[in-house]
């Protein structure tokens, strides 16, 4: 299964709205691409947790949309995150969008494609690739040119700044163009920049950002281009910091500290080593809603049909990998993922479908480890057995890092009900210079965040101080980092996570594995785990798993 993904997902062109019959009429794109120079090149490692490094020589290829994606890491990690879909970075104006690039594994010069492509997912983890700014800017198109004073429809090759000033927005709210760029001079002239251009021809980039500081220009600056990077440009590949990728790290680091003190010298966890990261969908958008996905629910739950139940990628990945605990990214992954497999996931009661205070709500009740959210199968085919029992907890969402500060979180009456009780609690809930009160504006929830090298000393305030509210504010406060690595560490204590103190690693999840090391290719790193020599399963056996999922079976 692990290796048939691979045949299948890179080529999979099984929705319209990604893969027109015309390339031509792509509405995302085209953009810069990238491939590597030999089959599993050495990749630089970086010191530290740098923002950005370079990574490896590659070599430019047309420039198009990118492939769907399998999952990154150990096919075997006994950690998962899953979330809705790639982020389609190069979508977002501004030097990052404007930089951004995407592997295109070709099999020119003696290659082969599907090595890279297997070789690139098994080993990416918190960073994505990219371009340098300056290396991108060669490659503006030099034609047609305007100096906007007004508001204008561009149809030029290139946008020069009339006087200095700023950028000040450049939202895409759909897919494709029209979109606007709005600029101000520093006279306080605001000029629309409307941009238009046909489907499949060079993009439009913004050669600044929309917000400080790197939104100011100069009279004379090219502020947006036209732009198109030729195939065959050897160059350096470089790799930037993903805060959606790293958001789990600090949750590691904690398990690992809690491993170590159980005697586990060695433990050092890693992102896409002992945690492995899989998408619902396969294929990359800025966005999840229908304004990017076609235009309308219909085109949406398309999309949804045919990736999670039709081609069943991520649900023959999650048969394969079997983890002990899979890690739900926001609401709408959960929700994605119950209306698939509902029969399948296990708690009494069952988790609410309009929960109180959203993913928030759901991350509470999954990390009760009295009553664990479970997703169980157990089958017998042609008298071969095969049981999962992962564990699910819904996170916040991964891409906003508020989600993980400390922070109270109350609904608008039970703070009022807390002015009454306790005012000098709220008064310090909301002028402490340490929090930063959000407030919910009525129909949403009233959060009191904090950074996570105050909270000891804030708790301890509030403890001390007023400890007749502190055990119903005690209900509200949410830590995800820590609440986390709780989780992963009564796991351990349960036996349901375990360290291999003879390979000093953390064990993998049951079953064979033939990822690394197969009749296609073998990966210099081989794979540390033994699960090549594992005996392999039945041929197409964990299709018929995954299909008997599909089905609603026991």
């Amino acid at each position: 299964m692990e290796i048939e993904l691979v045949f299948n997902v890179r080529p999979c062109g099984t929705c319209s709205f990604f893969w027109p019959s015309n390339p031509k009429d792509q509405v995302y794109g085209p953009y810069p691409t990238y491939d590597f120079l030999s089959d599993f090149p050495k990749t630089a490692d970086p010191v530290g947790t740098p923002e950005m490094y370079p990574w490896v020589k590659g070599i430019t290829r047309n420039s198009g949309f990118p492939n769907g994606e399998i999952m990154d890491g150990c096919r075997k990690a006994p950690i998962m995150t899953l979330g809705i879909n790639p982020n389609l970075t190069a979508f977002s104006p501004g030097i990052t969008g404007t930089s951004w690039a995407y592997p295109d594994f070709t099999s020119d010069d003696g290659t082969d494609g599907y090595d890279k492509y297997a070789y690139y997912y098994r080993y990416r983890n918190v960073y994505q690739e990219r371009f340098a700014f300056e290396e991108v800017k060669k490659y503006l198109i030099l034609g047609s040119s305007v100096t906007p004073t007004v508001d204008t429809t561009v149809v030029a090759d290139q946008v020069f700044a009339a006087e200095d000033g700023i950028i000040k927005s450049a939202e895409r709210d759909h897919a494709g163009s029209p979109y606007d760029v709005i600029i101000e001079y520093e006279n306080g002239t605001e000029v629309t920049l409307t941009l238009e251009r046909p489907t499949g021809t060079p993009r439009y980039v913004l050669l600044f950002n929309h917000d400080s500081p790197d939104n100011k220009f100069e009279k004379g600056d090219i502020i947006i281009s036209k732009m198109q990077m030729p195939a065959g440009v050897k160059l350096e590949v470089y790799q930037e910091l993903q805060t959606y990728y790293e958001q789990f790290v600090p949750s590691l680091n904690e398990f690992s500290d809690y491993l170590r003190a159980k005697g586990h010298r060695g433990a050092d966890l890693k992102i896409g080593e002992d945690v492995c990261q899989l998408d619902m969908v396969a294929c990359a958008s800025p966005h999840w809603k229908p304004a990017f996905l076609g235009g309308s629910e219909e085109s949406e739950d398309t999309i949804i049909s045919n990736c999670v139940t039709k081609n069943a990628w991520a649900l023959k990945q999650l048969v394969m990998t079997n983890p002990a605990v899979l890690f739900l990214v926001g609401e709408s992954s959960w929700d994605m993922f119950r209306d698939a497999f509902k029969e399948h996931i296990k708690r009494s009661p069952e988790l609410p479908t309009d929960p109180y205070d959203n993913a928030f709500t759901l991350f509470s009740l999954t990390t009760e480890n009295d009553n664990p959210t479970m997703f169980e199968f157990s089958t017998e085919i042609d008298g071969e057995s095969y049981t999962i029992n992962t564990r699910i907890v819904v996170t916040p969402h991964f891409s906003y890092d508020t989600n993980f500060l400390p922070q109270f979180r109350l609904r608008p009456e039970w703070l009022s009900e807390l002015d009454e009780k306790s005012p000098e609690c709220v008064r310090y809930l909301k002028t402490n210079p340490e929090i930063t009160y959000v407030p919910g504006n009525g129909d949403g929830y009233d959060a009191f965040q904090f950074s996570s090298e105050n909270a000891p000393q804030i708790l301890k305030v509030i403890k001390t101080s007023w400890p007749d509210v502190w055990p119903d504010l005690k209900k509200s406060f949410y830590d995800a980092h820590a609440t986390m690595a709780d989780v992963l560490g009564y796991m351990y204590r349960e036996g349901k996570l375990t360290w291999n103190d003879a390979g000093d690693y953390l064990s993998r999840s049951a079953g064979p594995c033939q990822f690394c090391v197969n009749e296609h290719w073998k990966f210099p790193l081989g794979c540390p785990y033994g699960k090549p020599e594992e005996k392999p399963l039945p041929i197409g056996f964990l299709n018929q798993v995954t299909d008997q999922i599909l089905s609603g079976g026991v």
